[in-house]
């Protein structure tokens, strides 16, 4: 039943990708973040769906009547050039076998990003979009967050296999959308949907720290109290806070604090210790490949690791992944990669910033103000939470890019529009959910 109900689903995405190209994006994203066909079975978790929806997608767009313009935004024209660059450093790869599968995963979700630029041109379909990203990822969260409380904690909250990847991957994906939770919640027309935003951020929040994941109360602690000092209401954050917090701490059993406990003594961990290793290994590959790296997944093959590896201690490894976003990258594509890599999330986060202060003495477009705040805030929990996890590639972060240069693109032409004050400039400068 599930199988047919989801098949459904999207031949109706793709029959209205066909009219409405934006559908086809909404779908798209839907499919890469939730990944949906995971939590079924039979043949429709192997079909290529999120290629598929791709394909239909980009044909619709270039079909359509719609302006095929791209921006030339700087996180855009940085975004294209990481994507050149990465190709032409996997045809050099160490290990082609593993960089290849990885290359073809990791460009169509740069691709959906500049996707999202080009066609989501509208404050109604940028809402559309992240009340897309919020269920995709909030059904992870909110479920999550229920089996922590009804477990009082004692396992682990655990994504399905091959869906949003393992419990670390899922604390920081949970981690980067409460933020966008907080944005409906601050601008949605719907007095349920406010308020029904409060108790899903909770169950969220809980379920990151249901995962177990290190990493993930790090970034829910940096991203809470970075929400806090972007938010103007801060005593009612800092309250629903510790509403949350204090129960949950109780809540979770003793073998979960003791996990959190090695946060303090990290140089005494072996699990850190192994990062550290992970990390020698990605420095190792860059200096010696400075401007092409070693290719996706490099340390990941048993040859490389032993020929890159200089530490006897750690001779019973055969491969390790990067487990940092800043050292994958490097390993990945030398020092030309992750100065391109750091330029497109920096560009990125200017890109948010610029257009917020752009609208803070336009009314009309408060709810632009509030969404890159979030963005911002989103990214933060991202480059902290980050550091020592391999999600270099992940998708959000596309998707976070294509949204702040599509907005940056609407509040300009709504200000431009605006001061001659046309008709047109009052339809776009309108909130959303108006």
């Amino acid at each position: 039943m599930r199988t047919a109900f989801l098949l459904l689903l999207f031949l109706a995405v793709l029959g209205r990708t066909v009219g409405a190209t934006q559908a086809g994006v909404l779908g798209w994203t839907w499919l890469t973040l939730m990944t949906p066909h995971q939590l079924s079975w039979g043949f429709i978790t192997e079909a290529p769906l999120n290629l598929l929806i791709a394909i239909v997608t980009l044909l619709a767009w270039f079909m359509s009547r719609e302006p095929k313009r791209m921006p030339l935004d700087a996180p855009i024209v940085i975004c294209v050039l990481f994507i050149v660059f990465v190709t032409f450093t996997t045809f050099f790869a160490l290990a082609p076998d593993l960089a290849w599968p990885r290359w073809n995963l990791a460009v169509k979700v740069m691709i959906l990003g500049l996707v999202v630029a080009s066609v989501m041109i509208t404050p109604i379909r940028i809402h559309a979009l992240v009340w897309v990203i919020v269920l995709s990822l909030g059904y992870y969260g909110v479920k999550g967050g229920l089996f922590t409380i009804l477990t009082a904690g004692q396992f682990r909250v655990l994504p399905a296999p091959q869906s949003v990847g393992d419990n670390n991957t899922l604390a920081v994906a949970l981690c980067m959308v409460l933020p966008l939770m907080n944005y409906l919640r601050l601008n949605s027309g719907n007095r349920f949907v406010r308020i029904g935003s409060i108790p899903a951020m909770g169950l969220t929040a809980v379920g990151v720290l249901g995962t177990y994941s290190r990493g993930g109360v790090i970034g829910l602690t940096v991203m809470g109290i970075y929400l806090w000092w972007k938010s103007k209401n801060r005593f009612l954050i800092a309250l629903i806070a510790l509403v949350i917090a204090v129960p949950a701490y109780t809540l979770m059993p003793s073998k979960w604090t003791e996990r959190m406990a090695t946060i303090e003594t990290a140089s005494a961990d072996t699990s850190f210790q192994t990062r550290l290793h992970a990390w020698q290994i990605q420095v190792n590959i860059a200096m010696a490949r400075p401007f092409i790296g070693g290719g996706f997944n490099a340390s990941q093959a048993p040859a490389v690791h032993q020929k890159y590896n200089h530490d006897a201690s750690f001779d019973k490894i055969v491969a390790i992944a990067a487990h940092s976003i800043y050292f994958e990258v490097l390993g990945d594509h030398g020092f030309i990669g992750l100065v391109l890599y750091l330029l497109m999330l920096w560009s990125t986060w200017r890109c948010a910033g610029t257009t917020r202060r752009l609208v803070r003495r336009e009314p009309q477009l408060r709810w632009v103000g509030d969404l890159t705040s979030m963005i911002q805030v989103s990214l933060v929990s991202f480059l902290v939470a980050g550091a020592a996890l391999s999600m270099a590639y992940y998708d959000m972060v596309y998707l976070l890019l294509g949204v702040a240069v599509s907005l940056r693109n609407i509040v300009m032409q709504s200000i431009g529009e605006a001061q001659v004050n046309t008709p047109t400039a009052n339809a776009l400068v309108s909130a959303p959910s108006q």
